[in-house]
């Protein structure tokens, strides 16, 4: 598939007055914001790397490429696209950016508006239209990037993104710490845990049902991931278990 191809689905559906569900990989289509057209545009033929400049930590991709893909190309940098959105990892970046979608990296690193730099989209009147830049110090006007972050396909087709990436950590922990469940005691116990010296990845409070649905004990439960050199880690983990009790966890958990 091209974005010439694109561009004139989008004008025959404008043209017939017919709405036109867009998809990437169609894995989560009854999501958010349910479509009812007869017909589906996907995108996974519009796939693949169009730029990569690991010392810009920047890569510029198609919208149809997975997101397992994007990882698989970054890691062989010693760099990573933290994002681990809730889904399937052959999602496609498109319909992440379409969505909005992020998980517990936020945390550390931002939501996907944070991380997108760049973007091309083809407009509901079949026009091309882009928007940020591929570097990170990029100054613009109006925000298109944004804007059409979380659009759901609303007021165009993403078909490119620039996105930032950063340097993969060399050691990363995953550790429970276990809180009380009462409300003054946790706040204590949450505002000693937001004190210490640590940096954290990401940082999660899940009570004690889906605790017992993660195969934890039941309580409620701090998730903490940690990254980053191996002196860092070690030393971010000793000032948890300051707190008390900790205990590793498979990084699957998230």
């Amino acid at each position: 598939m091209t974005v010439d191809q694109i561009r004139d689905a989008v004008r025959a559906a404008a043209s017939l007055g017919r709405p036109l569900r867009i998809a990437g990989s169609a894995t989560w289509l009854d999501a958010g914001r349910p479509v009812r057209a007869e017909n589906t545009l996907a995108l996974t033929g519009l796939s693949g790397v169009v730029d990569y400049v690991p010392a810009d930590l920047t890569i510029t991709v198609r919208a149809g490429t997975p997101l397992s893909e994007i990882q698989r190309i970054t890691e062989e940098h010693d760099q990573w696209f933290p994002l681990i959105p809730f889904g399937h990892p052959d999602g496609t970046i498109g319909a992440t950016v379409a969505t909005a979608s992020w998980g517990p990296l936020a945390h550390g690193f931002g939501t996907v508006r944070d991380l997108v730099l760049g973007i091309e989209v083809v407009t509901g009147e079949g026009r091309s239209v882009r928007g940020g830049g591929r570097v990170v110090k990029n100054v613009a006007g109006f925000d298109l990037v944004r804007l059409f972050t979380g659009s759901w396909g609303t007021l165009g087709v993403i078909t490119e993104v620039t996105l930032r990436l950063h340097s993969l950590p060399k050691v990363t922990s995953t550790l429970a710490v276990p809180v009380p469940s009462a409300e003054r005691q946790l706040r204590d116990q949450l505002r000693a845990l937001y004190a210490l010296p640590i940096n954290a990845h990401a940082m999660e409070l899940i009570d004690s049902r889906l605790a017992t649905q993660l195969e934890l004990p039941a309580r409620d439960t701090v998730l903490v991931h940690l990254g980053g050199s191996r002196q860092a880690v070690a030393a971010q983990r000793d000032a948890l278990v300051a707190l008390g009790r900790v205990e590793e966890l498979a990084s699957s958990v998230w």
